[in-house]
């Protein structure tokens, strides 16, 4: 497992400036790719990544198609504009939601998991 260096490893393009939440220096881990993050919003932000392999290097925004150059500048966008009512990857086993099928399937193998 490797830790957080400061850029999103899905794309050496891409530097992580990612907002800061609650949470941040206890490890957030991607379920997909066992790496860790020390905080929620740089594992999102390394989900969206994740979301768009093979795609170009741009990020579209799933609820009004705006596209990004960076996967932070997306996430700014979705805390910024849309709101709950807009996530669209219903959990099947507790009430949560999400806007990236990845996020879904990080919090299902992350909560769910068996």
């Amino acid at each position: 497992m490797s830790s957080y260096s400061g850029m999103c490893h899905m794309s050496n393009l891409h530097l992580c400036v990612c907002l800061l939440f609650a949470e941040e220096g206890i490890n957030h881990e991607c379920k997909l790719c066992n790496q860790m993050f020390d905080s929620p919003a740089k594992l999102l932000c390394h989900l969206i990544e994740h979301s768009f392999e093979g795609m170009g290097g741009t990020f579209k925004c799933p609820v009004c198609f705006t596209v990004f150059v960076q996967a932070n500048k997306l996430q700014q966008h979705i805390f910024a504009v849309h709101g709950q009512e807009d996530k669209i990857y219903d959990c099947s086993q507790c009430p949560q939601k999400f806007f990236f099928q990845t996020e879904l399937q990080n919090h299902t193998l992350s909560q769910h998991a068996q």
